[in-house]
């Protein structure tokens, strides 16, 4: 499933001093006229100055639709002989769901790393090539790059009685989306893509857009789940009328007398004691802020203590660290020396 590219918030990103532009790089997305066969897939930095669509492709599909502003949702739907392929050829690591037990198994693979960036290609590549000419011209592959790459041809796991089995299901398949069962026969490596253009998705593999995925939370809450409370019925708060009504407050946290609460999101068994100020933030669970403090554009993580009157601007503050009183931090990440930051 591909959907569109989020966009950080304006807001400046916690731990972060300066304006950083993070390099793009795009995906190259080439589908079908009718949007749901995928025909080419690659990222940028694997490509040169330009793009080299397989004559095989452009005689089946003489009209190819290439975005650039798509990313993968990490979404997969997988034939079985695909997951077997992986197996076999040790080369990831797999989580296959069994949904008649409500099971899974983990598989450990090595040649092949990733889902994303390596198998999709791959089999987006073997799509146009029938399994004759696939072994011939991995042959003449051998010997300028891998000895193995033959192990790790797809087609022979792909059983000709499963083909049979599946053929008027899979033909009523491909006739909903234009392909032909000529060629059905003849492909039987084939790949789909869902494109996402309305719903509910994120991806946050950035911090930035960590952070807007929190704060688009108390608008889409009353969306999804209209019965649910944005400030749970548990929350003790004594100033209600200080609490925005843009901000989330999780089950059982405490907040004291005069303290402000905008644009944030808080977790569960917080205790915010009296005249304290949170503006943008995320905290997470069993945060203690002390009395006085004031909290602008940060990410708190679990079990930390804010204590008497401190400031604090677009910081990262660890699991279970403390801020001293008083204390003055700026564009900071604040973590153990033998932990990782915990997003």
């Amino acid at each position: 499933m591909l959907m569109r590219k989020g966009q950080d918030g304006l807001e400046p990103v916690p731990g972060q001093k300066g304006k950083k532009k993070a390099v793009e790089q795009r995906d190259f997305i080439g589908v079908d006229s009718t949007g749901k066969r995928l025909l080419f897939m690659a990222n940028e930095a694997d490509l040169d100055e330009e793009l080299v669509i397989k004559g095989s492709i452009l005689q089946k599909h003489p009209r190819i639709r290439f975005h650039t502003g798509l990313v993968d949702a990490h979404l997969y739907c997988l034939k079985k002989y695909v997951v077997d392929f992986l197996m076999e050829n040790n080369c990831l690591h797999v989580n296959v769901f069994h949904p008649n037990s409500l099971t899974s198994d983990t598989y450990l693979d090595w040649s092949i790393t990733s889902i994303r960036s390596e198998l999709i290609p791959y089999l987006v590549r073997k799509q146009f090539s029938s399994a004759s000419s696939q072994q011939r011209q991995e042959e003449k592959e051998e010997d300028l790059k891998k000895k193995e790459l033959k192990s790790l041809d797809i087609y022979s796991f792909i059983k000709e009685a499963n083909t049979l089995t599946f053929a008027p299901y899979d033909a009523c398949w491909n006739a909903c989306r234009g392909d032909s069962w000529e060629d059905l026969s003849r492909s039987q490596v084939r790949c789909y893509v869902h494109i996402m253009k309305e719903g509910l998705c994120s991806r946050v593999s950035t911090l930035g857009l960590y952070m807007e995925a929190n704060r688009q939370v108390s608008k889409l809450l009353p969306v999804i789940c209209p019965e649910e409370s944005l400030v749970h019925s548990s929350a003790q708060i004594v100033s209600k009328h200080l609490v925005g009504v843009d901000s989330l407050i999780g089950p059982d946290t405490q907040v004291g007398e005069k303290s402000s609460i905008k644009h944030s999101v808080i977790g569960s068994s917080c205790v915010i004691r009296d005249r304290v100020t949170v503006t943008s933030c995320l905290l997470m669970n069993s945060v203690t802020v002390e009395e006085g403090s004031n909290i602008q554009g940060s990410v708190i993580c679990n079990n930390a203590v804010i204590e008497k009157g401190a400031d604090i601007k677009n910081c990262l503050i660890g699991s279970s660290q403390r801020i001293e009183a008083k204390a003055k931090r700026v564009n900071e990440v604040i973590v153990g020396n033998d932990q990782l930051m915990e997003i």
